[in-house]
């Protein structure tokens, strides 16, 4: 048996391995493995495997080293030792009894002068979307519960791929949330309508955000990192620029001003 150490998870990592005996392969990319509980407590629940320089994320275990998971498939067999609360993937065991313990939650009241200097970064227009966000930005502020359940029902899912572009959106505008308009219901009701309406990994991301807590690299944004908002806008395909819009739409929106009027 193959043995790599864990050198960084996330107190929702902790918490899957107490919960999870059996789990399943979601899916795998390269140097990454998404990993589901579809049993008990922890069902619906994900943890991501993935190398050192891809970087922490709030369901990530930071292996150490490179992580090709390349003989790993659909069919690979998945358990978690109760005792060690080792993770054994086929022929490959994950020591976690050494690692760190790192905090998935931005500063979020740092986040609101970080940020302030980029919330006039200009992307191309949704599409379709726009419409739906500016209703659920609109909706935010005003309170509405109606217009938020309506429009996050609308951009949950909609789009293709793993994280569909309306769900990114709607994690960008749950971090705004987070920084500049805190209503814990409204977040929660936000996450609620999308979860059911979407795919299993967006629905944790999702989860995640309504919890406040994000990838590294809105850390770095929220810590003042030279580069941070071009590694956000570089993630995935266009996942990293769909929160973007999502992110400063509302951002710019919290802050008194309205994108939807210029």
């Amino acid at each position: 048996m193959t043995a790599m150490k864990c050198e960084l998870l996330t107190p929702r990592v902790q918490r899957w391995l107490t919960e999870t005996h059996k789990a399943r392969i979601l899916n795998r990319f390269d140097q990454v493995c998404n990993l589901v509980n579809d049993e008990g407590a922890a069902q619906g629940a994900v943890v991501s495997l993935v190398s050192a320089n891809i970087g922490p994320g709030p369901f990530s275990m930071v292996l150490d080293g490179v992580f090709t998971p390349a003989e790993i498939n659909a069919e690979t067999a998945v358990s978690v030792d109760p005792f060690t609360r080792s993770l054994n993937i086929g022929t490959l065991r994950i020591n976690t009894d050494r690692a760190d313990l790192w905090n998935p939650r931005p500063d979020w009241q740092k986040m609101k002068a970080a940020a302030q200097p980029f919330l006039s970064y200009s992307l191309p227009p949704a599409g379709e979307l726009v419409d739906d966000l500016a209703r659920l930005v609109q909706g935010i502020t005003n309170r509405r519960r109606e217009d938020c359940l309506g429009a996050a029902g609308r951009l949950a899912g909609l789009g293709s791929g793993l994280t569909p572009a309306g769900d990114d959106m709607l994690m960008g505008t749950l971090y705004a949330m987070w920084a500049w308009y805190p209503d814990r219901d409204l977040m929660r009701l936000i996450v609620d309508t999308a979860v059911p309406r979407t795919t299993t990994l967006s629905a944790a991301f999702l989860r995640a955000a309504g919890d406040g807590e994000a990838t590294i690299h809105w850390h770095d944004l929220a810590d003042g990192r030279p580069g941070a908002m071009d590694r956000i806008l570089a993630i995935g395909a266009t996942s990293g620029r769909d929160a973007w819009i999502g992110f400063t739409t509302a951002a710019v929106q919290f802050c008194g001003l309205n994108p939807f009027s210029q």
